[in-house]
């Protein structure tokens, strides 16, 4: 019983109880600062209230929001003290405003709508969606095609010449020799979509002229002088004295003339050149520690723990974590499929996805999977029952046992 009578606890004294946050911030009691903890007993500050109290009154905040439903009596005698209102007998609570107007029994009796009916009520959808155009509104496009050129779109532009020929229907020119498809010169057709390989490209002058004209990466600008027939070495203008005196031109001030040993690298690149702080070795040995720590011993990755920052070279790529490979989320790699098994593991592996084989069917797929033997891939077995289901689909069975000697 001794070994169960556990001593009291002794307390913190109250001289440096104020001090600690578990009497301070103890649940249920007022927080207080330790320099006043002291006053506060003293003053009995912790039973006063400051400011004066204010008189609750006798109902509560559901008899202010849910008024004290009235009796009839009550009722009545409130509705015939607000008569004197002119707006109580204009404007009901609860109704429209009775203006006194009598409307007629066709209105009240029959229900009739107030207004005239609307154009849905004698028109149809079609009629919204596919509208008539009468002979005004054509006569005002004609209008707009002579003032503006507003034409619909692919309508072909009018400009109502007299001529002799329909212009929709007619071919200008001559036709060529072979003639292709809708009456068109084979030879024309050539021109026009390119020989060969290359196709043409067809361009309106306006365009092409704008490109003759405008500003060309790496050729001077055309400003219709036949500066395109003068060679393209031609240099405008004249050249410096110094250049003409044997000096440097502005070229040869921008570049330099470096000799091949000046343009060479220095011989302290990548090298320290300081005294004392040569990395010099007559070893084969690198300085640092390499990225990938094949001198530490890996141990067991699944017991291995996460404070663990050091790359053994097991760790999985920066590709499977942006695009990881199928079947990752179940724990399979891409070599899972590759691995060899023999063909018991391979059958309750199929069988578990109810693939259910015969036994010398089996053998004539297994035997097709893999020229090993006794051993194959998931992958190899997988493409050999294809091969398999697709002749039983197609009622190519009989021929697929033939070749295997299982007729």
């Amino acid at each position: 019983m001794e070994c169960l009578d556990f001593p009291v606890r002794p307390s913190t004294p109250p001289e440096y109880a104020k001090y600690r946050r578990s009497t301070t911030l103890a649940p249920g009691q007022r927080s207080s600062h330790y320099g006043i903890a002291d006053d506060l007993k003293k003053m009995n500050l912790t039973s006063g209230t400051y400011g004066v109290q204010s008189d609750r009154g006798n109902g509560n905040a559901a008899e202010l929001i849910n008024h004290h439903q009235l009796t009839a009596m009550q009722r009545m005698n409130k509705e015939k003290a607000e008569k004197v209102y002119v707006g109580a007998a204009r404007e009901p609570l609860g109704r429209s405003v009775d203006r006194g107007n009598h409307l007629p029994e066709r209105f009240t009796i029959g229900n009739a709508p107030f207004g005239r009916p609307g154009p849905g009520e004698t028109e149809k959808a079609k009629t919204i969606i596919w509208p008539e155009v009468s002979a005004e509104q054509i006569k005002g496009d004609e209008i707009y095609k002579r003032s503006h050129g507003n034409y619909a779109p692919g309508e072909q532009k009018s400009r109502n010449y007299n001529w002799y020929v329909d212009p929709v229907t007619t071919r200008f020119g001559v036709g060529g020799k072979n003639i292709a498809l809708n009456g068109v010169s084979k030879d024309v057709a050539e021109v026009l979509t390119g020989a060969g390989e290359t196709k043409s490209i067809i361009n309106t002058k306006q365009v092409e002229d704008y490109r003759n004209m405008g500003d060309i990466v790496g050729k001077t600008k055309n400003l219709g002088q036949d500066s395109a027939a003068r060679p393209f070495e031609t240099a405008y203008g004249r050249s410096a004295a110094s250049a003409r005196a044997g000096g440097w031109s502005a070229a040869q001030v921008l570049k330099g003339q470096y000799t091949n040993k000046q343009q060479e690298q220095d011989h302290d690149l990548g090298k320290s050149i300081t005294p004392g702080f040569r990395n010099i070795s007559l070893e084969d040995r690198a300085y640092g520690c390499p990225s990938i720590r094949t001198d530490l011993p890996k141990g067991d990755p699944l017991k291995r723990s996460v404070s663990d920052s050091q790359n053994y070279g097991d760790d999985v790529p920066a590709q499977d974590l942006i695009s990881p490979p199928a079947f990752s989320d179940m724990n399979l790699e891409p070599t899972s499929f590759q691995s060899l098994k023999d063909g018991q593991e391979i059958r309750n592996l199929f069988e578990k996805i109810n693939v259910r084989l015969a036994d010398d069917v089996f053998e004539a797929v297994f035997n097709d999977a893999g020229p090993s033997g006794n051993r194959v891939s998931i992958n190899g077995f997988r493409s050999a029952l294809n091969n398999y289901l697709d002749a039983v689909e197609t009622g190519e069975e009989g021929q697929w046992r033939h070749e295997r000697g299982l007729a």
